[in-house]
């Protein structure tokens, strides 16, 4: 018949890429057989890698009201959910699917993945184990199992997984990133470098690798080389912003204050996201600002809170490099955002108090000083310039004090009259 002509057709261009035409084609099979629940589905999939993802869902749902049996049709349309956020209709989906087949590996493993994107990752765990009794050999469940443990700072369950993952899929480049993430908490930060160097020979646009990657030569005083990967990140998303299908975005849930290592991951396939580029400024502008380039420092941190305005620390960070170029009540207004962010920002209140103190406010200065002692008992720096606040109001004996203090920790600490790291 002429319609089963023109299905296979829409099949073999859908299998070669052709996803637009082949979409055409599936329409014009169900204007002959409108019933024909598997060209609903396959026109489903069809739209769902374009990126089409309501047309996508309403295509899923006529294939299931067509066939309430259909196993294939409730997962990617559960996955589908899960991917444009919708979790508990994914979860819904990936049930119905068990209900029909117990036994489906892909069923456990794409409500795991819910439950993992959910950050419940015990939850999560009890589903991968799940998944790989019935398929033990299924490398992206070892991979997001392992992303689990990493959650559960069990690193080396994380990596032991991984490492299954790529027994099975060598090329798995996921599963090399979270590795070297994994290497990245144990502070094996040349190992964790050596897996992120991997995952980007065998994926050249994978953005977080080169973001994760900057970060770790970062940390190593490897500063070109993190320059370089940061410039690789802002080059490959603005050519995925510039592509003509969007990107589903996932990923962990952002701590509003940052994390200690600044490292991302994701556990699909993804470009980066708002979160992520905000960090990649950040780190970059640290990297100006290190180099001798408080303009472009400034620059990048300005664009980090664009994206993200609610992060403290580049607000601090900005905040200094004002501070020394002297634009003292533009400092202030930095400080100002950064302890609105976080109260408990000792270093912040510390550094705006020496902003007022260049302005001749010598009061203000001398309560954000107390202030940031307060925070932090131990905070050498906020022990020098209260000394030198008070030392000017012709308070010799508690400037003494305060520098017989400075003094006494100085042995743990380093001495400046300014600092910018976030508690």
């Amino acid at each position: 018949m002429q319609w089963k002509t023109i299905l296979n057709e829409a099949i073999d261009r859908a299998r070669r890429g052709e996803l637009a035409e082949a979409v055409v084609l599936f329409d014009q099979v169900l204007k002959i057989e409108p019933s024909y629940s598997k060209a609903h589905y396959n026109r489903a999939c069809a739209l769902s890698d374009l990126g089409r993802a309501q047309e996508a869902l309403k295509s899923f749902t006529d294939a299931l009201e067509l066939n309430p049996d259909y196993v294939n049709a409730y997962l990617n349309r559960g996955n589908l959910y899960r991917k444009i956020g919708d979790y508990a209709a994914a979860m819904a989906d990936f049930e119905s699917a068990l209900q029909l087949d117990p036994t489906s590996a892909k069923a456990y493993g794409g409500r795991g993945l819910t439950a993992l994107m959910q950050s419940r990752y015990t939850a999560a765990i009890r589903d991968f184990e799940q998944a790989l009794a019935y398929s033990p050999k299924f490398a992206k469940v070892y991979l997001w199992r392992g992303c689990a443990y990493l959650h559960l700072e069990d690193y080396s369950q994380a990596i032991a997984d991984f490492n299954q993952a790529l027994t099975y899929k060598p090329s798995l480049a996921d599963a090399l990133h979270s590795r070297g993430l994994a290497h990245m908490h144990l502070g094996n930060l040349y190992q964790a470098i050596a897996d992120m160097n991997q995952a980007i020979e065998l994926n050249p646009q994978f953005v977080e690798a080169y973001g994760n990657r900057g970060l770790l030569r970062h940390k190593l005083g490897d500063t070109e080389g993190a320059v370089n990967d940061y410039q690789k990140v802002m080059q490959l998303t603005a050519e995925l912003s510039q592509a003509a299908a969007p990107v589903l975005q996932s990923g962990t849930p952002a701590d509003p204050h940052g994390t200690a290592s600044g490292m991302t991951q994701t556990y699909e396939k993804t470009s980066a996201s708002a979160t992520q580029m905000a960090e990649i400024y950040h780190s970059r502008g640290k990297l100006r600002a290190e180099l001798g380039d408080p303009k472009g420092a400034i620059a990048d941190y300005t664009k980090a809170l664009t994206i993200e305005p609610h992060k403290a620390r580049p607000y601090n960070e900005r905040g200094l490099l004002r501070l020394q170029a002297g634009q003292y009540e533009s400092a202030i207004q930095d400080f100002d955002q950064a302890i609105q962010q976080d109260a408990n920002y000792a270093e912040a209140y510390n550094n705006r108090g020496n902003a007022y103190y260049e302005l001749g406010n010598a009061q203000a200065a001398l309560q954000d000083f107390t202030q940031a002692l307060k925070l932090d008992p131990n905070l050498t720096d906020a022990y020098i310039s209260r000394a030198q606040a008070r030392a000017a109001a012709d308070d010799a004996e508690g400037a003494l004090h305060d520098y017989q203090r400075a003094l006494r920790l100085q042995g743990h600490q380093g001495t400046s009259s300014i600092t910018s790291q976030s508690a």
